[in-house]
């Protein structure tokens, strides 16, 4: 058996190991190793080929099977090594090079967009790549530098600090008549499981939404065209011409006390956290959240 040959293919097919396993599909896996779902599928049959058993059980969510369990301790500590590998190359004093973010888009419309040119004022040398996508991969598989991310880091070698605070409340049309039965709008797909859209599912628990999008650009702009009422972020309502925010009391909603707030945090990998090009880009990150929140 040939198992822990440690040749560069047998590194790719344990790299997609650990992919899957973080990702929970093939599809996603794919996606976040910029490969074909085939050469996912194909890696995982030769690992499990060479392992002489199965590694993981198909099904919605996948699961390690023992041997795949131990299979995943013993490779996690090389990604982690690789990725300390990587971070020691780019240990250069010279602001060169590529820094690659990821968040959500609303922060790269909203926050980022309008401070790029205040980054290359700074840092003429450095690039950036900026990925706006909600999910929580990227900086363990070092396809991202840095992440804006909605909660707290809760993997071991990742590492953040917040950045701020965001609260929420109830917003309509300055112009839409407010009474007990006025339509109330929210978000679904990925990010349905929000706090705040779950807080808004119980709080007009009386009646269905009469419309639900899946992002949040979306649902103030129909807040903003009068079709009913939606929680939203204070900050991103106050640049919505003519939007107000209400009380629960007037538009039928039960008052369920504070809408819980969201904190933004600032994720590094522990092995990039000390690269000067990185560390660049998270001082950057730092004094926009600070002027933002002036």
């Amino acid at each position: 058996m040939h198992f822990w040959m440690a040749d560069e293919t047998q590194w790719d097919l344990f790299r997609t190991f650990e992919a899957i396993v973080r990702q929970g599909s093939l599809t996603s896996a794919a996606k976040s190793l910029g490969v074909s779902q085939s050469t996912v599928s194909r890696h995982l049959a030769r690992l499990e080929h060479d392992a002489g058993s199965p590694l993981l059980l198909r099904g919605t969510p996948m699961r390690l099977t023992d041997r795949g369990a131990a299979v995943l301790a013993a490779v996690e500590p090389m990604i982690d090594a690789a990725l300390t590998a990587r971070a020691a190359l780019e240990n250069t004093p010279e602001l060169r090079g590529q820094v690659t973010i990821t968040t959500i888009g609303e922060l790269v419309r909203w926050v980022l967009t309008r401070r790029f040119a205040s980054f290359y004022r700074s840092y003429p040398q450095l690039r950036l790549r900026v990925l706006a996508n909600p999910r929580q991969d990227s900086l363990s598989a070092g396809v991202a530098d840095v992440a804006l991310r909605m909660t707290r880091p809760a993997k071991g070698e990742l590492v953040g600090r917040k950045l701020a605070t965001e609260h929420f409340g109830v917003y309509a049309a300055a112009d839409l008549p407010l009474h007990d039965e006025v339509p109330w709008l929210g978000l679904t797909g990925s990010i349905a499981q929000l706090a705040e859209q779950l807080h808004a599912d119980r709080a007009f628990a009386s009646r269905p939404p009469r419309l639900l999008v899946e992002d949040l650009e979306s649902l103030g702009l129909v807040v903003q065209g009068g079709i009913g009422v939606a929680v939203l972020p204070r900050r991103f309502a106050g640049r919505l011409a003519g939007v107000v925010e209400v009380q629960p009391s007037q538009v039928g909603a039960l008052d369920l006390g504070p809408i819980p707030p969201r904190e933004i945090w600032l994720v590094v990998h522990r092995a990039k956290q000390r690269v000067p090009k990185i560390r660049a880009v998270m001082g950057w990150l730092d004094a926009v959240f600070a002027e933002r929140g002036r």
